[in-house]
């Protein structure tokens, strides 16, 4: 149970102590002494500064006899239980029975403070008020004598202000000699008053105001500041023709103190720049000391109200990390340095600053980055990993725009309240839920969940609906009915209908003939009838009998018209229903004979090559550098298979985190490489999805070594959409920075964003597609002008926002492209047949063709050929498309199984085929010859 303070003005509960702020005796004793009371007999406890910390942050007093008069007492607190204190003003969420009070109350003494938290004491921690207190020494004076007493205070003459006194930072580097003031060092001449002293450290700013305006007074009347004299009077004997004495100019009183205050204006800077020097020399002797003097570079992260006046000495700070400090409104003064002493400032700081952290000191560290750096995200990241989660919190929230981290941080430090007023804001329905289920207040837990699977569905989520429902709200009832309608509006159907017969299953067994029997005769379309089939046989085994009965008899059904069309790749799914019989396979091979014989065009034969390994269930394949990548999973491990063409390979694997084997069983989890990649850097996205879960490993590293070639990285990262957008597609630019193109979930507009900086960029205005909102994103196409595909259309974006979609008129498969001569070649394979489709300049062009085939996928070779799987035929279809629209049937690759992956090599005409059974093949299209044997594994 998670117990939250809440602040309510209405309430003021009886008074029975009082918390005193502050962390010396001299402090609380001035607060107590306003009390106007006896505190003989008060009991006090010492309270820390927050929860990691030893160091004195307040005193709580109890009283017993007697209170301080009404508006005496600063915090008031009131006990509960008689052991609990809280401020008076405060009531506690949840509500505790007496038995829950008895079970969380363990400590003598409890004392629950809004930012310090939860404290508890044992009896032995009492203090009294005494133990604060320490006698002084005696004073040795003769009293048999009378003083003649004190004399009579002066009269008052002026009133000025007591300025601080500052810490010369001159005599911390003094190497054992005498220290000397910055005035007496060689090269400096002596300040002669404190009038100059005075002017040197307030009113230079108005030294140059005024050196401004004696310039322009001197342009506007020189005569007024020239003294004329006589030829006789100079020696010279110089005059006019006419007899007049010359104009010889004297310095006047304004020239002098124009030039004086430039003097004292240029001595000021020298001695400023001379305490930089010696600053920087310090961080080489004693770099502790050193930081209580150090000065911000650039200037404050959070700048206070005006400048103070300058000062030619730098001033001792307290090293250790303070808010109210860092939003300080007062002036601040201002050190200005060369870009070449600045850097050599950032290295030191940045050299104590990793020093501290080593040394576990967070708060010193938090200071640096971010009261000398302005480096708030590193200072909050400090912060959080220190555990000062309310300060980190502050700064994610109030000067870093991050609000999930600040509700992240409340969240670890037990102020769920907190963090559940920022995730309503964000209408992150599903985790304002979570945190209400522990307050334990389940009916407003109830309805935010509600509103979560009110959210999925509007993205067309079945998944996360009905896992909300199942898992959240306990209602599998409904998630049954939510997994249905996935089955035909989400884009992961076939998951939908297979946790709809799992769920299903659970409730009542016995329905699940009728309901298959239901569901084939009046929820499966024709287009639909294969990716049944894949359901049925994916939960075929966990169904009693009956069940089994019903799916053969359904199975049947479905693929014998199938096989009567022609259809022989419908004939494998009769060993799975009828594995008893022996003679099948032999009769499905005469069968397949015959139908091979009759097939038209060239057909290029090949040889088992290399296999994949068996027991991982690979997810996705993608060539990088040259190299061939696959990833897949085994139990809660991700595997990716590095080769070369030439049959080199090694295996890498990481932990998928927070994912037991008996998660990866339950759910259903997918992968995809981006098309494009940062051939530079070697990076490549690659987004693992899993049915109720983000998954991100960060970026996978392999490095680089023979015979593969350069260092790989794939990038895990699950780049978020906001609250505000939704992901339709991503990749990554030549600079290895991701690329996202989102759905504005309001508008329904597209946007573009060019780098993760948690704001979009772009906005389409002239595409308002009002699409669905995606399930999860697609790889996007393209290098420079983006595309994609979404239901009958393809979109098409720009780096700087422009945009063009394309409409077919018939759904889209697949899509795929390259960027020629001829500009932007893209293949759509639609219901049935393919779409070769051109942008050139704008202009859209179109030609059909494979008229009778269903294609899985697709992949240009070389900019020269196109390479395309049939959905259920065992072979590849190679076209000549040097004439784009023009695409000419080059040859058919026979395969083991259906091709799965079509990978380009990188190398001309070459392209490897990976089939559904793991087996590889390398195939040269420019000239007719058998595929390279890698060998078996």
């Amino acid at each position: 149970m998670e117990l939250q303070l809440s602040y309510d003005p209405q309430i003021r509960h009886r008074t029975n102590a009082a918390f005193l702020r502050g962390n010396s005796p001299e402090q609380w004793f001035r607060e107590m002494s306003d009390w106007q009371i006896s505190l003989k007999g008060l009991t006090c406890f010492l309270l820390p500064e927050h929860k990691s910390s030893i160091t004195p942050g307040g005193l709580l007093v109890i009283f017993h006899d007697q209170l301080p008069a009404n508006g005496k007492i600063n915090h008031p607190y009131t006990a509960i239980n008689g052991n609990l204190y809280i401020p008076v003003n405060a009531t506690l969420t949840s509500e505790l029975s007496v038995a829950e009070m008895k079970e969380l109350l363990i400590w003598d003494l409890q004392v629950f403070h809004p930012a310090i938290g939860f404290v508890g004491f044992n009896e032995d921690d009492k203090l009294q008020l005494s133990r604060f207190l320490s006698a002084g020494q005696a004073i040795k004076k003769n009293w048999d004598h009378a003083h003649p007493g004190m004399p009579p205070l002066a009269l008052l003459q002026s009133i000025s202000v007591d300025m601080p006194p500052g810490t010369d930072l001159a005599g911390l580097l003094n190497n054992g000699e005498t220290i000397r003031p910055l005035s007496e060092l060689p090269g400096k001449k002596p300040r002669t008053s404190m009038l100059f002293r005075m002017l040197d450290l307030f009113v230079k700013l108005l030294l140059l105001v005024i050196l401004g305006f004696v310039s322009i007074l001197s342009l506007i009347w020189p005569h007024r500041f020239v003294k004329t004299i006589s030829a006789e009077d100079t020696g010279f004997g110089a005059s006019t023709a006419n007899g007049k004495p010359v104009a010889i100019g004297k310095e006047g009183f304004i020239t002098r103190l124009r030039k004086w205050l430039e003097r004292k204006i240029k001595d000021l800077d020298e001695r400023r720049q001379s305490e930089l020097d010696r600053l920087l020399k310090m961080f080489d002797k004693d770099g502790d000391e050193a930081l209580k003097y150090a000065i911000p570079i650039g200037g404050s992260a959070t700048p206070g109200r005006g400048a103070a006046p300058q000062s030619d000495s730098l001033r001792r700070q307290d090293t250790d990390f303070n808010l109210r400090k860092l939003y300080s409104n007062g002036p601040v003064s201002t050190w200005v340095a060369s870009d070449d002493f600045s850097m050599q400032l950032v290295q030191k700081y940045e050299l104590m600053a990793q020093k501290a952290l080593d040394q576990g000191d967070y708060r010193k560290t938090a200071y640096i980055y971010a009261h000398l750096l302005g480096n708030l995200h590193k200072a909050a990241t400090v912060l959080e990993e220190g555990q000062f989660y309310h300060e980190a919190a502050a700064l994610y929230r109030n000067n870093l725009n991050l609000p999930i981290r600040a509700a992240e941080c409340f969240e670890k430090a037990g102020l769920l309240l907190d963090a559940i007023s920022i995730y309503k804001e964000l209408d992150r329905f599903e985790k304002t839920g979570d945190l209400y289920r522990q307050l334990s207040q389940d009916t407003a837990a109830e309805q935010y969940f509600r509103l979560a699977v009110h959210e999925a569905g509007l993205q067309n989520n079945h998944l996360e609906a009905a896992r909300i429902l199942q898992y959240k709200c306990g209602r599998t009832e409904e998630a049954v009915d939510v997994l249905l309608k996935g089955w035909h509006h989400d884009n992961k159907a076939v998951t939908c209908l297979t946790q709809y017969f799992q769920l299903s299953r659970v409730l009542d067994e016995n329905s699940i003939p009728d309901k298959i029997r239901r569901i084939y005769e009046q929820e499966t379309p024709e287009n639909k009838k294969d990716g049944l089939i894949e359901v049925l046989f994916n939960v075929r085994s966990l169904m009693p009998p009956a069940a089994q009965h019903t799916i053969t008899d359904v199975v049947y059904e479905i693929i014998s018209p199938q096989i009567a069309a022609g259809n022989e790749q419908k004939m494998a799914i009769l060993k799975k229903l009828i594995p008893d019989d022996k003679e099948l396979p032999a009769d499905i091979y005469r069968y397949s004979a015959r139908q091979n014989q009759e097939e038209s065009g060239p057909v290029s034969d090949i040889k088992i090559s290399f296999q994949l390994e068996q027991h991982i269930q690979w997810l996705a394949a993608t060539v990088i550098k040259k190299q061939l990548l696959f990833a897949g999973t085994y139990g809660n491990t991700l595997y990716v298979l590095r080769m070369t063409p030439q049959g080199a390979q090694k295996y890498y694997s990481w932990q998928l985190p927070h994912m037991s084997v008996k998660d990866i069983n339950a759910e259903h989890l997918t992968a995809w490489f981006s098309e494009n990649d940062a051939s530079r850097s070697g990076t490549k996205l690659l987004r693992l999805i899993s049915d109720s879960r983000r998954i991100d490993l960060g970026k996978l590293t392999i490095r680089s070594e023979k015979p593969f070639g350069g260092k790989v990285i794939l990038d895990t990262t699950d780049y978020p959409a906001g609250y505000m957008a939704a992901m339709l597609g991503m990749t990554l630019d030549d600079q290895a920075n991701p690329v996202m193109v989102y759905v504005d979930r309001e508008t329904s507009a597209v946007l573009i964003s060019n780098s993760f900086e948690g704001s979009l960029h772009y906005c389409i205005d002239d595409t308002r597609v009002h699409m669905q909102v995606p399930g999860s994103p697609v790889p996007l196409l393209g290098s420079g002008g983006y595309y994609f595909s979404r239901a009958g259309k393809i979109y098409i974006v720009g780096r700087k926002g422009t945009g063009l979609s394309i409409e077919l008129g018939e759904e889209i498969r697949y899509l795929t492209g390259i960027q020629g001569n001829n500009g932007q070649t893209m293949m759509a394979a639609i219901t049935k047949g393919c779409l070769m489709v051109v942008n050139y300049r704008d202009d859209i062009y179109t030609q059909k063709f494979a008229d009778d085939i269903i294609v899985r996928s697709g992949q240009f070779v070389s900019g020269k050929y196109l390479v395309i799987a049939p959905l259920s035929h065992s072979t590849a279809i190679v076209y000549d498309v040097t004439k784009p629209l023009e695409p000419v049937l080059k040859t058919h690759i026979r395969t083991a199984a259906p091709v799965l992956y079509i990978l380009p090599t990188g190398e001309p005409g070459e392209v490897v085929l990976v089939d559904e059974k793991g087996r590889i093949s390398v195939h040269q299209l420019d000239e007719k010859e058998q595929p390279a044997d890698l060998g078996n594994s």
